[in-house]
């Protein structure tokens, strides 16, 4: 018994050392989301749903407040747009009316 914990042990350690440091799971989850990104028709989608289905148990365990509220938000109803820009086609004749005339040497 005391082999076989110190095997998993020195497969473990230096296999999980080097997944963090090679930032294989970010990448193993971008790629999951692109292969479900077309829809289930595609062959690609079977092998990466249980990929996204784990990460959002993952998510769903860890983190359950920040999951609930983000699921509220995009719920909620886009904010109210503000009104329409204009263009003002005076703008010229306005800008040159507030701005001083600079091109006489007033000293002399």
């Amino acid at each position: 018994m005391l082999t076989v914990i110190a095997v998993t042990t020195a497969v473990a350690l230096p296999a999980g050392y080097l997944l963090r440091d090679q930032n294989a799971f970010p990448r193993l989850l971008s790629w999951a989301e692109d292969a479900t990104s077309p829809g289930w028709r595609t062959w690609k989608f079977w092998p990466a749903a249980p990929v996204i289905i784990v990460a959002l148990a993952w998510m769903w365990t860890v983190h359950p407040r920040r999951t609930l509220a983000n699921v509220r938000s995009w719920r909620q109803p886009p904010p109210p747009r503000g009104p329409a820009l204009t263009f003002d086609p005076d703008w010229a004749a306005k800008r040159s009316a507030r701005i001083p005339d600079h091109t006489v040497d007033e000293e002399g």
